[in-house]
């Protein structure tokens, strides 16, 4: 708010001289300074009133029209904005303030043609003249003029002196209007007036413009021998050498360049990372020794390592063959998150738990907001034994995410944590962690099946959890998980003979049918009076691992008593 009262309040009162009477101007300016008070203290409305209520005491008064032209501008009333400010310049064409407020004006609006017209006649009236100047510039070249945008840079000169940045300024206005022979007089020029600074490779990126390779490559060459450290030369030079097809110089090119000490390490970075795709289909062998070279030098060792990481993965260097690499960057970085992932995702590949809640332990003290950490060292926890620690490491992890993590891992993260609560034997949290997994994918099947089969486990809200089954086998017709889970949520609702077909489907299931499987279809035939296909199905659950009580007392009595709560191994 503070830039939005700053636009007002630029006007003199008491330069107004047009006043009716000093009554009038004592009273205008008491209720001006009222409204700029109301202004500071956020009453926007009140003090629009109150400038035009000084309005409607004084019509002519500038200040007043100048701050109510703003407020207009603001409200999207232009036309009103434009008539106030071109009528309070044409009163006062020697006020700056309302000359740039209209400038801006026009700006906002795109009308450069009105702006430099504007600044043309401040020209002969400012004594201050190479900020207007420059401003001229900038508009000519925004519309093309270049012939213009030359001239006035030619005057500007004449008030200022000899000055590097007209200079290249004059230049590259020269490039525009495609005139290379005095584009190339003037770079010469500033190689004799500035023989330092960025005129060293301006000749040969000239020469290069407009296509003159030869020269080009003299000039840069020329600038090298004048200070052999100008990288901005030598990586121009090798660009000549790339675009002349001349493989072995622009090599050494950009190797001299990305071993030159005072070249800043993004750049070096960047520059290894476009030079080691593009050259690699030539020579990768040089490509690696130039890594390895580089990684003995005594400079941007995290970043050089990372880019030689990079490219091997790019050419299809398994991971697990280069960890040493990804080592090495967390020694000198040891917050560089690309590489504690890539090993951490090498370590659950090998499910190295204890590695992977070293690693992600490590992780969270740099990245405490990233959830996939959290997912990682829980599972890890829970491989190792401890259900508890998984529980915690996933509640704290989903206290802490950000609002940009993935739904994949927010709803992987509830789902687990969801299995984990009912491990405990708490269904209310289980439901509930599952709730907030299909907020994040509804469509998720493995959390529409276990939550469904857990609901009928414990016998409760069993045409929801027949709901959420069916979507698991429309997607799945043929798992023999979710055919289980669907038939036993059908029997559940004593729903006998529908969900018979469906038993009948899973023993045709060519693939391993679980001891738990073979028990729920021995059940299902059971309980629709086939009762030797039920022993065959028990006898076959008792076979695979099943070795429940009430399973050897169904087979032995040849009868179907109720089951305690099992769960699906």
């Amino acid at each position: 708010m503070l830039l939005f009262f700053a636009l007002f309040g630029l006007g003199n009162l008491n330069a107004q001289g047009n006043a009716a009477d000093d009554a009038k101007s004592r009273a205008v300016e008491y209720y001006y300074m009222h409204a700029n008070a109301l202004l500071l203290q956020e009453r926007i409305d009140e003090a629009f009133d109150m400038l035009e209520h000084c309005l409607a005491i004084d019509p002519e008064s500038s200040a007043v029209m100048h701050d109510l032209a703003l407020f207009h501008q603001l409200l999207g009333n232009d036309s009103i904005a434009k008539s106030m400010l071109e009528r309070i310049v044409a009163k006062e064409p020697g006020n700056v303030n309302y000359s740039e407020a209209l400038i801006n004006y026009y700006a906002s609006n795109d009308d450069r043609q009105s702006a430099i017209a504007l600044y043309e006649r401040m020209l002969g009236e400012s004594e201050v003249k190479d900020e207007i100047y420059m401003a001229l510039y900038s508009l000519y070249s925004e519309e093309n003029e270049h012939d213009k945008a030359a001239d006035v840079l030619d005057k500007l000169e004449v008030i200022t002196g000899k000055n590097e940045i007209i200079s290249l300024h004059r230049v590259k206005t020269y490039v525009f209007m495609q005139d290379s022979t005095r584009a190339l007089a003037a770079a010469r020029k500033m190689l004799v007036d500035f023989p330092g600074g960025s005129s060293g490779s301006l000749l040969g990126d000239i020469y290069t413009q407009f296509g003159d390779y030869a020269n080009a490559e003299k000039a840069y060459l020329a600038a090298l021998e004048r200070d052999s450290t100008d990288l901005s030369s030598l990586a121009s030079l090798a660009n000549v050498y790339v675009s002349t097809d001349r493989d072995s110089l622009y090599r050494k090119s950009v190797e001299r360049y990305v071993k030159s000490e005072g070249l800043d390490s993004q750049q070096r970075a960047e520059t290894l990372a476009n030079f080691s795709m593009f050259y690699s289909s030539k020579d990768s062998l040089y490509v690696k020794a130039l890594f390895e070279d580089l990684m003995q030098l005594p400079f941007d060792q995290a970043s050089i390592t990372e880019v030689y990481a990079r490219y091997l993965l790019y050419k299809g260097t398994e991971p697990e063959e280069i960890p040493h690499l990804f080592e090495r960057v967390l020694q000198y970085e040891p917050d560089n998150r690309w590489a504690i992932i890539q090993l951490l995702f090498l370590a659950v590949d090998k499910n190295d738990s204890e590695n992977v809640i070293r690693l992600s332990g490590d992780a969270i003290m740099y990245f405490p907001e990233t959830l996939l950490l959290y997912f990682y060292k829980a599972r890890a926890a829970y491989l190792l034994g401890s259900k508890t620690e998984a529980a915690e490491v996933l509640e704290l992890g989903l206290s802490r995410r950000s609002d940009e993590d993935e739904t994949d891992i927010l709803t992987a993260s509830y789902s687990f944590l969801g299995d984990l609560y009912h491990d405990f034997g708490d269904m209310d949290k289980c439901m509930a962690a599952y709730d907030s997994a299909l907020v994040y994918n509804p469509d998720n099947i493995s959390v529409l099946n276990n939550y469904a089969y857990f609901l009928a486990l414990d016998g409760r809200e069993l045409e929801r959890a027949l709901e959420m089954s069916s979507k698991t086998i429309e997607q799945e017709p043929d798992d023999p998980t979710y055919i289980d889970t669907y038939a036993w949520v059908l029997f559940c609702l004593e729903r006998y003979e529908e969900a018979k077909p469906y038993a009948e489907k899973l023993l045709q299931n060519t693939g391993a049918i679980s001891n738990v499987e073979y028990h729920h279809c021995g059940d299902i035939f059971a309980k629709c009076g086939d009762i030797k296909r039920a022993v065959e199905c028990w006898q076959k659950a008792l076979d695979a691992g099943d070795e429940s009580k009430i399973l050897k007392k169904k087979i032995r009595k040849r009868k179907y008593y109720p089951n305690a709560k099992r769960k699906r191994k």
